[in-house]
């Protein structure tokens, strides 16, 4: 039988509140790209403030903040299947379910990206579940040696790809999608990228494969099921986790704040090096909240409300990046070029703000977050499993 089917059904306060704080994470992650971050280098610090935040960006932020989304998508998957599973239904059903999941999120990806011009991940995540959705029947064991080899394959992967990009960079040439002056040009371009594969390639770039199949094995195991006899391994993850990715992001902070000059093969490898740690940094954010989940027994105040959040992370999502375009995109109001990193980051903190205040209103009118909603309807269409 598959481990998923063992478990409980119950929804987890620990995982509400991760993705509601890892909303913010995100939104401060991309928020850096749109204040002038190349990924390879840092925006330019207008004073001691900026510095710092800089600085925090690196060690705590950037190749994170991802990691745990996606380590946290991978463990919903596995809730998912546990809903078919208690309910005795087809397995065919289930992965059909998964695989439409996996096309929407593909499609929500491409309206987020192309038409908005946001900072996607969906369509990542999408191409990620097509891949491995098959996984999600197999036994932990199997996960796990899949686990391995797939990182395996990045070690080889991420230094030849980002070498490769530091080289383009120095260079001169950008190696994100640029600052467009008129929408139309914008949607061409990121049309083209979307056409052509971008989806897929990203994989290339960003381990996200890795953390998403690390989130199906906690899932497997139950890890962030709240559970006591987790609490040790929970500890040893977030301590060693959280150490091994301060490291990891010492060689990047150093050089993405100008503080050593470097050519280019150590750069992509310094960043290479960032991307892999950073891994494991998110494994200790969702172990953190994990250990965190089973002490809070009746959520109240900014608790309750960042759950809140959190259980309707795809609409707030969406409504994050809109945000950061009408405030900080060349075709709105163009603060990304007038701001220091310090403001950024103080204004998008305001806008994970609103989004704060909006789910809590929502929670209290028993209201499901309105892209969620959509989004279940196009999955299930006729019923959605009750899913943590």
């Amino acid at each position: 039988m598959n481990p998923i089917a063992q478990l409980g059904q119950k929804r987890f306060v620990s995982l509400d509140l991760a993705r509601g704080f890892m909303l913010l994470l995100v939104a401060l992650a991309h928020a850096s790209l749109f204040l002038g971050s190349s990924l390879l280098t840092r925006p330019e610090s207008m004073s001691m403030y900026d510095t710092i935040v800089n600085y925090l960006s690196v060690f705590l932020v950037d190749n994170r903040a991802r990691a745990m989304f996606a380590l946290l998508f991978g463990y919903g998957l596995t809730l998912i299947v546990r809903s078919y599973l208690k309910r005795n239904k087809p397995i065919k059903e289930a992965k059909t379910s998964l695989y439409r999941r996996a096309w929407f999120l593909i499609l929500f990806g491409f309206i987020l990206s192309v038409l908005i011009g946001g900072k996607d991940i969906l369509a990542i995540y999408g191409t990620a579940l097509l891949a491995c959705c098959w996984l999600l029947f197999r036994s932990d064991k199997t996960v796990l040696r899949s686990i391995m080899a797939v990182s395996l394959a990045y070690a080889v992967i991420l230094p030849l790809t980002w070498i490769a990009m530091a080289y383009a960079q120095f260079n001169g040439n950008a190696i994100l999608p640029g600052n467009y002056a008129h929408y139309f040009e914008r949607v061409t371009s990121q049309f083209i990228q979307f056409a052509t594969g971008g989806p897929f390639i990203a994989h290339f770039l960003l381990p996200v494969g890795v953390s998403i199949l690390m989130g199906i094995w906690a899932g497997q195991k139950g890890l962030l099921n709240e559970s006591p006899k987790n609490k040790p391994f929970l500890k040893k993850a977030a301590v060693y986790g959280l150490s091994i990715s301060l490291v990891g992001a010492l060689p990047h902070a150093l050089y993405s704040n100008q503080l050593i000059e470097l050519p280019p093969a150590l750069v992509g490898l310094t960043f290479s090096l960032h991307m892999a740690t950073g891994i494991l940094g998110g494994v200790a954010y969702a172990a953190i909240f994990g250990l965190i989940g089973p002490k809070i027994t009746n959520p109240s105040g900014i608790v309750w409300a960042i759950t809140s959040l959190g259980k309707r992370s795809l609409t707030f999502f969406i409504y994050n990046e809109i945000m950061l375009i009408v405030l900080f995109s060349k075709q709105t109001l163009n603060l990304g070029n007038q701001l220091g990193m310090a403001a950024g980051w103080g204004l998008t903190l305001c806008i994970w703000l609103t989004a704060l205040g909006c789910a809590a209103w929502l929670e209290s009118k028993q209201k499901s977050g309105p892209i969620d909603h959509l989004f279940r309807k196009l999955v299930y269409r006729k019923s959605s499993p009750r899913a943590s």
